[in-house]
């Protein structure tokens, strides 16, 4: 058995009954794959969403954000671009 010392602000562990889709809006963090209970997810810091319009892709996402694409897909773990889905984007700092 061993204790995993970090911040805890940076990790999240889902707990019984919370969804991938209730994490994501209240961190503001793509989850990324199954959400169950136990599994440990990294919040990242700075990001904001974009919800995807028709005929939006990781590509027209890239050019509105100012981010690059393999990045966008990196980030949202390649998921599926349709409409309403929440595409996650570094924010910029100005």
């Amino acid at each position: 058995m061993f204790t995993l010392v970090t911040e805890k602000s940076r990790f999240f562990r889902i707990k019984r009954g919370q969804s991938g889709e209730e994490v994501e809006k209240f961190f503001l963090t793509p989850v990324g794959g199954a959400a169950f209970a136990g599994r440990i997810i990294e919040v990242k810091r700075n990001l904001s969403v974009h919800i995807a319009a028709v005929g939006d892709t990781y590509r027209t996402i890239a050019a509105a954000t100012g981010c690059g694409e393999a990045a966008l897909r990196e980030l949202n773990g390649a998921k599926p671009v349709y409409p309403t889905c929440k595409i996650f984007y570094p924010r910029k700092n100005n």
